[in-house]
């Protein structure tokens, strides 16, 4: 993820908000200086996303809203 943001001409890890569906998503967030949202759409279950210290939404549709809400 490190190497993805430093391709991004201008755009900073602490108004970025990642928008995943496993912990490993929020570590690799966290390590780079995002924030991370985590969506139960995928293949974990709702408790063991929890585990990882950032929201955890039902639908994509609040995943976005809430990345809008945190990216500020």
């Amino acid at each position: 993820m490190e190497r993805h943001f430093a391709a991004l001409d201008g755009i900073s890890p602490a108004h970025t908000v990642i928008i995943g569906d496993a912990v490993d998503d929020a570590v690799a967030a966290a390590h780079v200086g995002a924030r991370a949202v985590l969506y139960t759409g995928g293949s974990h279950s709702r408790a063991s996303l929890e585990v990882a210290g950032v929201p955890v939404v039902d639908t994509l549709a609040e995943a976005a809203a809430l990345a809008e809400q945190l990216g500020g």
